[in-house]
């Protein structure tokens, strides 16, 4: 069992020890020898995290590694809490280095293991976690055709056979693919993992260029959208949608709102968004006003807005899906007995530029409108302008959505 030793742990004491815990004592404090009813001995450091939770590493067995190697071990990960790097996840990205050092050092250098090397040591540090687990799904999915051809052996025509075959089905896919497959070419060269000259250029594959995609519904088809949402798209995708048409918000952004960003100043309710949720790093102030209000106040008391199965909230790409599935684009039999949404060739962040849109049409200042939408205004104008147009969102929110209504009011479905 453990206990308050009063005396350092010693050879004698360790090898005689049969089962619980043995602590070790100061200096050595947060050393533990845990003895199992099998006879295995395993070294652990415990420790206090800065938030004050209890964490513990396990350092290695006894007799393999003796006392003084585990007390060694353990100056070793005190020096690194001690300069504010948690020993946890130290200790797990030295095994994870481990893990792609044996890798690499297996075999010859093939396309799998560039592309593991690249998300591991590149990817996965430098991304947000939702970004960086989207470029491997998208890397891992296709690459299986040159997966296990070594990088020296390749040659451009391979590469640029199945780029090519990514893009007759999809060509974003494509792009994207070919454009992170060449960055970890690029990763491996410069790191020393392969000396073989990246092959991929602007050919590969097609001429592949981004769309840009400038889209804004007009008036007509958002009266047309508004009345064919309820009826057609789920309870969860249209509450979403309409907050990111009245409130000019990223659908991103609405699909992770929560009670606690909601406070109410006055008569206004405000949604608070932190900086860490923000693309351009900045909080974010929108009042919730009219139809928007309604929305909320039906949807708020009990943490997301737009909760999942799981409990957490709902991934936007949720709301792409189910607008998708209804717009006769798919050939999929899963989506042949939707309807068709009456408005076409639109996505959900065509909303908030519809928006914009109309805020620009109703002669809303350009400083109001750039607020509502949380864009850096340009020039020194955003240096030098600090004001915050609180209560100039809240009137001109206001105003784009009684606009809204009358277009909803006066437009019936099947009207375009």
């Amino acid at each position: 069992m453990a206990g308050g030793n009063s005396t350092p742990l010693n050879a004698s004491i360790v090898k005689r020890h049969k089962t619980g815990t043995l602590v070790d004592t100061h200096p050595n404090r947060g050393l533990r020898l845990v003895a199992r009813d099998t006879g295995k001995k395993t070294w652990i450091y415990r420790y206090k995290s800065d938030s004050g939770t209890t964490k513990q590493i396990r350092l290695g067995h006894f007799p393999a590694m003796s006392l003084a190697d585990a007390r060694s071990e353990l100056g070793v990960l005190k020096e690194l809490r001690n300069s504010g790097t948690d020993p946890r996840e130290s200790a797990a990205k030295k095994k994870e280095q481990r893990r792609l050092d044996a890798i690499v050092d297996t075999g010859p250098f093939t396309f799998d293991k560039m592309v593991d090397v690249y998300l591991s040591e590149r990817v996965d540090k430098q991304r947000k976690p939702k970004g960086a687990a989207e470029t491997r799904r998208l890397l891992e999915r296709d690459l299986a055709p040159i997966a296990k051809i070594p990088v020296e052996n390749t040659d451009l025509l391979q590469i640029h056979t199945l780029v090519a075959k990514i893009h007759s089905r999809a060509p974003d896919v494509a792009r994207v693919f070919r454009r992170e497959l060449k960055a970890s070419w690029e990763y491996a060269m410069n790191v020393g993992r392969t000396k073989s000259p990246c092959l991929i250029n602007a050919d590969t594959g097609a001429k592949m260029k981004q769309g840009k995609r400038v889209r804004a519904l007009n008036k007509a088809e958002v009266g047309e959208l508004l009345n064919w949402m309820p009826m057609n798209y789920s309870q969860t995708v249209t509450d979403a949608l309409i907050l990111t048409l009245y409130l000019g918000l990223r659908s991103g952004e609405v699909c992770l709102m929560h009670d606690r960003e909601l406070i109410s100043e006055g008569h206004v309710l405000w949604l608070n968004i932190p900086g860490s949720r923000m693309k351009t790093g900045k909080a974010h102030r929108v009042p919730i006003v009219g139809k928007a209000l309604k929305v909320v106040e039906r949807r708020r008391g009990s943490g997301y807005l737009f909760r999942s199965r799981s409990g957490g909230a709902i991934k936007q790409k949720v709301l792409g899906v189910e607008v998708y599935s209804h717009s006769g684009r798919s050939s999929s039999k899963n989506y042949e007995n939707n309807s068709i949404c009456p408005v076409s060739n639109w996505a959900p962040n065509d909303l908030r530029k519809t928006a914009r849109t109309l805020l620009a049409s109703m002669e809303c200042p350009f400083e109001v409108g750039e607020s509502i939408l949380a864009h850096a205004l340009p020039g020194v104008a955003g240096v030098y302008n600090l004001h915050t147009y609180d209560q100039e969102k809240v009137r001109w929110l206001g105003m784009l959505g009684d606009r809204l209504d009358r277009l909803s009011e006066n437009t019936t479905v099947g009207a375009i």
